[in-house]
């Protein structure tokens, strides 16, 4: 079973934003996948059963952008 966590993300302002932030995120321990959408404001990451949200919020901050909502689901 895996996790998916949506973070609304604020500073993203281009294609470029999208790609660094996404691709930052995916060096975290058990992240599936992690795609990002600077029109939308939002990151989609698919959490492995060792992934742990808050150190993705950390690298969100660590890469530069705010997180200001979040949201998990089970799938």
């Amino acid at each position: 079973m895996s996790e998916r966590l949506v973070l609304e993300v604020q500073g993203m302002t281009c294609t470029g934003c999208e790609q660094r932030l996404a691709a930052a995120v995916r060096r975290v321990e058990g992240i599936l996948a992690a795609t990002a959408d600077h029109t939308k404001g939002v990151l989609e990451v698919a959490l492995g059963s060792e992934a742990d949200p808050a150190a993705v919020a950390a690298r969100v901050a660590e890469a530069g952008y705010a997180v200001t909502g979040r949201s998990e689901a089970r799938s």
